[in-house]
């Protein structure tokens, strides 16, 4: 005990007083409770607390005691035993500093990307969108070559800014699987089309085959499950010159569950066994040429894999160099009756809106311009507000149908906009039209009382397709 408190035992005068002294100062009073707590016999004795030894060295010390009392239950004296669990301490500090490091830095890199997406969001709208609506006009075959190079590249990097961002959320346990019924079918559809113009391109096959156990209905991430399958689908698109595709799409059981169960085989160059051992590391092709020949980030497959574990999955690479690749996936999801709820979908021709009045609220002009132009086609009566101020005072002096909402805007941004014309028109349906897609924002849209979101860059087919989903929900 002289040791532990850095005294020899002629310093001690064996008073309560002369211990407390060794006590640091901070620790006394809470010390001094818990013992006359157990004293009294509405506690127990096992502080943590510090001493200060004569050199000014300071230890901590673990306490554990037990009251002896007489006959009649008083307290006639304490015997203990006390450790010092410094280094303990100083390691769990030091962990815990090291955690909170990590977090901090974490969550330094999530704002930093979540910023960054939208900054690059921004400017990729207008470019994106202008391009869409150039596809609808009379170009010579020479101009709409360079607009469909330009529309898939920018397509491309759009893609690898949703890569990077999946990767830093998976990385960081912030993404979160949503549960709703949805269509396997819709789904397969979608991938063939958004597939389509490559597959013409280099005028391969590509098809899906469902089998008699094939089940359509599902519970589970519908997006989610769309971005597994498409990264396989485009990766086998992608590096097949010659020959076919195919998905092969069925039901079957997965650890006593059922399951969708999918094989995306391709013809095309294949891999070595080296290489698919790899194959689900990020940042990983398969090798430099293949980098240079066929681009990419290398974060498809490490997504793809993280997902499929997320929903309790598995998934199996089969490869040949030079004979093609088969993927097999098996997500372990809950089977549907139906679709409950329908969201949003594509629509490719503009609704009619005529006799609709909508407003639109953003303050980039270039966003102005283009978000009217692809509003023409829809003959609905366009207003054009540049702030949040402005859009809660249009619709106190004008009855509108729609509002379609920026988020980051000055004056009043987006959020308190809408919040602020709720209280006056809690009915009017209001859609927030922004450049921040991180599912924690989406998620806060909504729970504020947005009733879609449209993400920018702006899809011009997923606009209509939430037009007309709203002009149903408004009559």
């Amino acid at each position: 005990m002289y040791k532990l408190y850095g005294i020899s035992e002629l310093e001690f005068s064996c008073t309560y007083q002369a211990w407390l002294d060794r006590v640091h100062v901070d620790d006394v009073e809470h010390n001094e409770r818990m013992l006359d707590e157990a004293i009294n016999g509405v506690g127990i004795y096992d502080p943590e607390f510090r001493v200060v030894h004569p050199d000014g060295n300071i230890r901590t010390i673990k306490a554990s005691a037990e009251i002896l009392r007489d006959s009649h239950g008083a307290a006639i004296k304490v015997v203990g035993v006390n450790y010092d669990v410094t280094e303990k301490v100083d390691a769990i500090r030091k962990l815990f500093d090291a955690k909170l490091a990590a977090e901090n830095a974490a969550q330094s890199k999530s704002d930093f990307l979540a910023n960054m997406s939208h900054e690059i969001r921004t400017p990729m709208n207008a470019i994106l969108g202008d391009l869409q609506l150039l596809e609808n006009t009379s170009l010579p075959d020479e101009l709409r070559a360079v607009l469909k190079n330009a529309s898939y590249s920018g397509q491309s990097l759009l893609t690898i800014i949703n890569d990077i961002l999946d990767y830093s959320k998976i990385e960081s346990n912030q993404l979160q699987l949503e549960k709703a019924s949805f269509s396997l079918t819709e789904v397969l559809d979608s991938i063939t089309y958004d597939l389509d113009s490559l597959v013409s391109e280099k005028r391969i096959g590509f098809t899906v085959n469902k089998d008699e156990s094939y089940n359509e209905y599902w519970m589970g991430d519908l997006v989610r499950v769309k971005q597994i399958i498409l990264n396989l689908s485009s990766n086998a698109v992608k590096f097949t010159d010659k020959g076919s595709v195919k998905i092969n799409a069925s039901s079957k059981v997965f650890e006593g569950k059922e399951a969708i169960y999918l094989e995306v085989v391709d013809s095309g160059i294949g891999m070595s066994k080296e290489v698919t051992e790899h194959i689900f590391e990020r940042f990983t092709q398969a090798d430099t040429s293949t980098t240079r020949k066929y681009g990419g980030t290398g974060l498809g497959m490490s997504i793809t894999i993280s997902l499929v574990k997320m929903m309790g999955g598995e998934i199996d690479i089969q490869s040949k160099q030079g004979l093609g690749t088969t993927v097999t996936i098996k997500l372990p999801l809950p089977k549907a009756n139906n679709i409950a709820d329908k969201a949003p979908k594509k629509s490719f021709k503009a609704p009619n809106l005529k006799g609709k009045k909508i407003l639109i609220a953003e303050d980039n002009n270039i966003n102005q311009v283009l978000i009217k132009a692809m509003m023409a086609k829809t003959n609905a009566d366009i207003t054009i507000v540049e702030n949040g101020l402005l859009a809660f005072e249009a619709v106190g002096s004008e009855r509108f149908d729609l509002v379609l909402m920026d988020i980051h805007m000055p004056i009043m941004d987006g959020i308190e906009a809408n919040q602020q014309i709720k209280t006056i028109l809690p009915n009017l349906p209001i859609i927030a039209l922004t450049a921040n897609v991180m599912d924690k924002d989406v998620k806060h849209y909504y729970q504020q009382g947005f009733i879609f979101h449209v993400p920018k860059p702006i899809d011009i087919n997923e606009l209509y397709g939430t037009l007309r989903r709203c002009l149903y929900l408004i009559g």
